[in-house]
């Protein structure tokens, strides 16, 4: 699958791909912190830490964090056509 070249996109799907990231980030995100907030949770309660619950939290946050700077690209692309 290779990258879409920006500026052949009409501005309704820049604004369609940007809300698309913007989504996909959030949902990352709140994916991430919940993920977080179980293995805190489950280490106050003074149960053994669960490494791979942990792991997928942060590569959740990671995926989060690669995303941002397409977001970026689409965003500066909308920029310069307005």
């Amino acid at each position: 699958m290779g990258k879409t070249n920006l500026s052949e996109l009409s501005a309704a799907e820049l604004k369609t791909k940007s809300n698309s990231l913007k989504g996909f980030i959030g949902l990352m995100l709140l994916l991430g912190f919940f993920l977080l907030f179980y293995v805190i949770r489950a280490y106050l309660n003074g149960e053994e830490l669960d490494m791979a619950i942990t792991t997928i939290a942060i590569c959740t946050f990671g995926g989060a964090v690669s995303m941002y700077p397409q977001l970026k690209e689409v965003q500066e692309e909308m920029q310069r056509r307005t």
